[in-house]
């Protein structure tokens, strides 16, 4: 059984809204084809359709919650405020990458090199936080 609803699926579920309005805001200045890859040197090197650079990264968060929710409820972490924390950091990190990546479709000047970095801090912390909660956490 999935674990009820809580604050942090509304605000994943918000995030996913806001990626999409964001889109949607940027739409007249976005290219008909859009980046949606950049190689270590910051060239983009895969394009998509406008429509699917706009809506598949929303589309994608609003998958990792629903798939995410559904792995807790069937293994549920030890401490229960790891599986929100987590739910809610990857979907604001999922959005942070649309809002930059349609910012610099749409010409603003948008520095995609420290992406990467950021992506593994990002993921570095967020799996000591999960492992640190899951081992040492009261509970």
């Amino acid at each position: 059984m999935s674990p009820s609803w809580s604050r942090a699926d509304g605000l994943a579920v918000g995030l996913v809204a806001l990626a999409v309005l964001a889109g949607v805001a940027l739409w007249p200045r976005l290219p008909a084809e859009v980046a949606i890859h950049f190689s270590a040197s910051g060239a983009p090197d895969n394009y998509v359709p406008k429509a699917v650079g706009v809506a598949g990264l929303p589309a994608v968060m609003l998958a990792t919650v629903i798939v995410m929710r559904a792995a807790m409820g069937a293994d549920p972490p030890s401490d229960p405020q790891t599986g929100p924390v987590v739910v809610l950091a990857t979907t604001a990190f999922l959005g942070v990458v649309h809002v930059l990546v349609l910012a610099w479709n749409a010409g603003y000047a948008v520095p995609l090199d420290g992406l990467l970095p950021g992506s593994l801090v990002f993921a570095a912390l967020l799996v000591g936080y999960t492992l640190w909660r899951e081992r040492y956490a009261p509970g």
